[in-house]
């Protein structure tokens, strides 16, 4: 094991220096290869670093690596040009104003003296939301050659294989990858979080009746089912618009492979999701035959699971969609709480006093299984209204995108974008979905590469 983190310590090391080295002479493109090839692996990563050596430094060296490259890479973005930021002239678009609006509101709340939370807090949870900008303004002026798409969408799909081979083995052999890896000690002494659930993990790993939910490489189950969006987009995209009837198949596949995933991710927002993204992708290709047969199967499938499944499944249904079930009652409990801060609070409670992220104590944490509600309750009614707009249109954009270009790899971003914001929704509802690093960030890029596309190509 030392040896293996050893040697995958020297590659990340070198990997990070050929990054930084390029995003330095202005190819910033490849913050996106930094993004695809190791944010999947962040947490697995970390995992094994700290299982062969057990050295925090060596952990929290990894973490604020991520950040030194983004920020790092956006700081020269900004101050490295010729000419000085107050001479260069800026063209803003409605979605750039509604971001840069809510970031302008991010400090606004760091700066007040708001909030049960310390400064410290408060800045770690800053931190985090304005990656999401950062990502989003490296895609927007990423001179990233749309030639190389298609290689992009290659490591996609092969990392989605991946992501389904692991899982599945996880499954066969009925063991975790992360006991395996030694997540509960890590999640002990890095994150002060005592070991929960029936596997020693924590609940996010197991389904009602113990039934346990795979995480692949991916920090947890419900990372690995949120990834599997972005996937499932992707091989959307190829069978609709593949002209060739082997790659058809072999979409066809994917897709299957990716459905089987979402089952050994069990999670029930990202399923409902796939559903709604299918239906979206179909009536964006005008395929509409197609959107009423499928509607139909998923009909039937739903009559036959409900009468003629076992009764455990059939309950499970049943109390999913009643809020009964252990988990959806939990999210009812958390969405009342994060309501009712927002009724008695309309301009928010401060930064880092709600949510799942680092810098938030959950001593004193309000809500948090609600995206659009964690912010609400942080910086009021207002934050929900500009982050719900930013995301209409970001979706709206891209499948603009699609519509109206003529060049089939603009069509290809703007088709998976939207599709992957689109698909994204529900979970955003049910989670502090922005956490989940590799899809959240890649996301937020593709929406900026789009806008990009959209402002400029059309």
């Amino acid at each position: 094991m030392i040896l293996l983190a050893t040697l995958l310590l020297l590659i990340y090391v070198a990997f990070s220096g050929l990054i930084l080295s390029q995003i330095y002479k202005g190819n910033t493109a490849y913050l996106l290869l930094y993004i695809i090839c190791f944010l999947p692996f962040y947490s697995v990563f970390q995992l094994i670093i700290f299982n062969a050596f057990e050295n925090t430094l060596l952990v929290n060296s990894i973490k604020y690596s991520k950040d030194f490259i983004f920020y790092s890479s956006f700081i020269l973005f900004l101050l490295g040009s010729n000419k000085s930021i107050l001479q260069r002239t800026f063209s803003f678009s409605t979605l750039d104003k509604l971001i840069l609006i809510f970031l302008m509101l991010v400090i606004i709340y760091l700066i007040i003296p708001l909030g049960e939370a310390n400064f410290l807090s408060k800045l770690i949870y800053a931190k985090n939301i304005f990656l999401i900008g950062i990502l989003y303004f490296f895609g927007r002026n990423s001179n990233f050659k749309i030639e190389n798409w298609n290689l992009v969408l290659k490591i996609l799909i092969s990392l989605s294989l991946f992501a389904f081979l692991i899982s599945f083995l996880e499954s066969l052999v009925g063991i975790h990858l992360h006991s395996f890896l030694g997540y509960s000690e890590y999640n002990l002494v890095i994150n002060d979080i005592d070991p929960q659930g029936n596997f020693g993990l924590n609940w996010s790993f197991e389904g009602q009746g113990a039934v346990p939910r795979y995480a692949s490489f991916f920090a947890d189950p419900l990372e690995f089912s949120a990834s599997l969006i972005l996937f499932f987009a992707i091989s959307i995209w190829v069978f609709i618009h593949s002209k060739f009837k082997e790659i058809k198949l072999l979409s066809l596949f994917l897709a299957l492979i990716i459905v089987f995933s979402f089952f050994l991710s069990f999670s029930r927002a990202s399923m409902f999701s796939a559903i709604l993204m299918l239906v979206f992708g179909l009536y964006l290709s005008r395929n509409y035959t197609i959107i009423f047969s499928s509607l139909f199967i998923v009909i039937v499938g739903f009559v036959y699971v409900y009468f003629f499944s076992s009764d455990d499944l059939r309950f499970f249904i049943q109390d999913t969609i009643t809020f009964q079930n252990t988990s959806s009652l939990g999210h009812l409990i958390e969405w009342i709480e994060g309501l009712l801060s927002i009724y008695e609070n309309p301009f928010g409670v401060g930064l880092a006093m709600s949510g799942n992220a680092s810098g938030v104590d959950q001593s004193i944490k309000i809500g948090g299984e609600n995206q659009f509600l964690i912010y609400g309750v942080q910086m009021g009614v207002i934050s929900m209204i500009i982050y719900s707009l930013i995301l209409f249109k970001s979706i709206f954009n891209s499948a603009k995108l699609y519509l109206k270009s003529d060049n089939i790899n603009y069509k290809s971003v703007g088709f998976i974008t939207s599709l992957t914001k689109f698909g994204l929704l529900i979970p955003l509802f049910t989670a502090n979905a922005e956490l989940y690093l590799f899809v959240a960030l890649f996301s937020w890029y593709l929406v900026g590469q789009s806008e990009r596309l959209y402002n400029t190509k059309l």
